[in-house]
């Protein structure tokens, strides 16, 4: 009880305290903001600093997050809960349904309800040209509510920390920059700020990754009201080297995410030949390609993210597996901020009260990579696929019938409305099988391969 009395005084934090959060995308942002607000509570002032280089008012590269950029409507109204209100300067495009294509046919998806719908956001300030439309980032939005709580932003990358007397020290170039009380690692993992805290030896260990493709495709608004309306496009293709691709409309331009093994920037060329693609897609004339990208995915978070004034969270820790970033940042953002203001900064504090909640997200993970592989075996396989969507389209075809298992499968893996261990029973649903079995079995009979 001593020793545990002893580690709540030292490890508490204090008015005046300075607090560095290196990153200012969502996660540094959540964590600003929510840390700022429970210190009010406990009519305490810390001082937080969001160390953020980027300039997320900027379209083009200066501003780009290399994100898909997809928000689910329970994020969105989880956030006017907490005060946090996005204006439709944010939103670019509601979504209401998916169109999934596949080598033998399409099938659309709508929303099982209107609060599982999902809008569409740029991380940054667009592709070069887009602020011109009146439009404002998420990023910027989160980092300038973050500023409006009390932290300030600096335009700094922190190139070092060093411990003096138990505490982190802050360097950019070499200049000592601040001594915190508490560092949070809100970077993406494609930056290499990773570096720096794998430096100070205390275990973690940079989150092993997969490479996607991000292409920003530009129309005119009439052409992608036109050929996408209010839908994500979702391919599942039998290419080994894609795992799934969406088309996300945003105003006049359609973001195109790839993912898969090997992605390489000829893929994106290959991609968009491909029939089925080019049967979604309007004339050559009527789109160009502004800009592409490879970013990094996390795809497995670090054993160790945290130490004594120390704590990761968003990208560089714990995040969802192919979907839902911006969720995951609220919550790892929230759960950090809420230990370290509420209990303290300790590797202890951060081991009882964060821990759980980043495990917690690792663990659903797992029940994510067992439903990909389970639409991997399907995409992969012409009979399964032509049963999928036989199935799909009789669960649309009925209205009020809200026993469309796969159909909520299907949307709730690609959106962020639902944890992946919450779909996982129904993949286990008797009917469902039955159902997905006997259209197959039908393909097979008539020879649809």
């Amino acid at each position: 009880m001593h020793r545990d009395n002893e580690v709540a005084n030292a490890f508490a934090l204090r008015d005046g305290s300075n607090i560095a959060v290196i990153g200012g995308g969502p996660a540094g942002s959540f964590f600003s903001i929510f840390a700022l607000k429970m210190a009010r509570m406990l009519d305490r002032e810390f001082n937080i600093t969001i160390f953020e280089p980027k300039d997320f008012t900027q379209d083009g590269p200066r501003g780009c997050n290399r994100c898909g950029g997809i928000i689910s409507e329970l994020l969105v109204q989880t956030l006017a809960v907490e005060g946090i209100n996005l204006p439709d300067s944010v939103i670019r495009k509601g979504i209401h349904s998916y169109k999934l294509h596949t080598n033998h046919g399409h099938v659309y998806i709508a929303t099982p309800d209107f609060e599982r719908t999902i809008a569409t956001v740029y991380r940054g300030g667009g592709p070069k040209g887009m602020m011109k439309e009146g439009k404002e980032s998420f990023d910027n939005f989160l980092l300038t509510q973050a500023v409006k709580e009390g932290a300030v932003h600096e335009s700094l990358r922190i190139d070092r920390i060093e411990y003096k007397n138990k505490r982190p020290v802050l360097f950019s170039r070499n200049d000592e920059i601040m001594e915190a009380g508490l560092v949070v690692g809100a970077f993406g993992v494609n930056s290499t700020t990773a570096k720096i805290f794998e430096d100070l030896g205390f275990g973690y260990k940079e989150p092993s990754t997969v490479t996607a493709a991000i292409v920003e495709i530009h129309m005119s608004k009439d052409i992608v009201l036109k050929y996408f309306g209010n839908s994500i496009h979702l391919f599942l293709l039998p290419d080994r080297g894609i795992k799934f691709a969406a088309m996300i409309p945003k105003g006049s331009y359609v973001t195109l995410c790839i993912l898969g093994q090997n992605i390489s920037a000829g893929i994106v060329n290959d991609f968009l030949n491909k029939p089925v693609v080019k049967g979604v897609l309007p004339k050559t004339s009527s789109y160009s390609i502004e800009c592409r990208c490879l970013p990094k995915m996390n795809i497995r978070a670090p054993k160790r993210p945290f130490a004594d004034r120390l704590v990761m969270c968003g990208d560089a820790g714990s995040t969802r597996l192919f979907k839902d970033g911006l969720g995951a940042a609220y919550l790892m953002g929230k759960a950090a901020a809420k230990t370290a203001v509420f209990q303290g900064v300790s590797k202890e504090h951060f081991q009882k009260d964060y821990h759980p909640v980043y495990r917690s997200i690792v663990i659903d993970n797992y029940y994510g990579k067992y439903l990909y592989a389970i639409i991997d075996i399907c995409r992969g396989n012409s009979i399964l696929t032509k049963g999928m969507l036989s199935v799909v389209r009789k669960e649309q075809d009925i209205f009020f019938d809200r026993r469309k298992i796969l159909s909520s499968i299907l949307w709730d893996m690609f959106t962020g409305n639902e944890r992946y261990r919450n779909i996982f029973p129904k993949a286990l649903d008797l009917r469902t099988h039955l159902s997905l079995w006997k259209e197959s079995a039908k393909a097979l009979v008539k020879g649809e391969i």
